[in-house]
């Protein structure tokens, strides 16, 4: 399956109820959206869901809100933000933004893994508990681990989630950002 196929099967997904559905008299929008960026980039970021409005009106995870965050780790690694590729456990945006359910990380896993099959990245950086989970459940922040992934080495690295990040001070703001593009100038080089 290629990717603008894959990225239509989600667009049309409706396995999970109440989830991409439009915005409706006393219901916010729970639209999703599939990966965004480069498929032929060797780093994939990973999130936890879908973040909202900003995401949903513009089709790109991280769009604003916490994805300052990342914007700014991807100017100083020198890159724009369509240069990687980046997508969500869930590809929905949670109602009132909670947090997901475990059968809607199961029913949207199937996406991932055809994600990752098609772009067969070197490196992932999870962004996240939900995007750790997915890889390993006892792995510890602030870590990476080698894994075998469509029969080559790849390279995971697993981070907070931005938004917990965002509630820190300025200093350790600058240090996750920091941090993220030096991952990814060592990936991309």
């Amino acid at each position: 399956m290629d990717i603008d196929a894959l990225n239509e099967r989600i667009k049309q997904c409706g396995d999970c109820e109440g989830l991409n559905q439009k915005a409706a008299q006393g219901r916010e929008a729970t639209l999703n959206a599939p990966g965004y960026g480069d498929v032929n980039s060797n780093v994939v970021i990973i999130g936890q869901s879908l973040c909202g409005e900003p995401c949903i009106n513009s089709q790109i995870p991280f769009t604003g809100g916490c994805g300052v965050l990342l914007d700014d780790a991807f100017e100083k690694a020198g890159i724009k933000k369509n240069q990687l590729y980046i997508t969500n456990i869930v590809k929905c945006h949670p109602p009132g933004n909670r947090k997901s359910k475990a059968y809607e990380k199961r029913n949207c896993r199937k996406y991932l893994v055809q994600e990752l099959t098609y772009l067969s990245p070197t490196a992932i950086i999870c962004l996240g508990g939900d995007a750790r989970d997915h890889f390993d459940k006892h792995a510890k922040v602030e870590t990476s681990k080698e894994i075998l992934l469509n029969n080559q080495n790849v390279k995971i690295y697993f981070l907070h989630h931005p938004q917990y990040i965002k509630q820190w001070r300025r200093k350790e703001m600058d240090n996750y950002v920091n941090s993220i593009s030096k991952i990814i100038k060592a990936c991309i080089a």
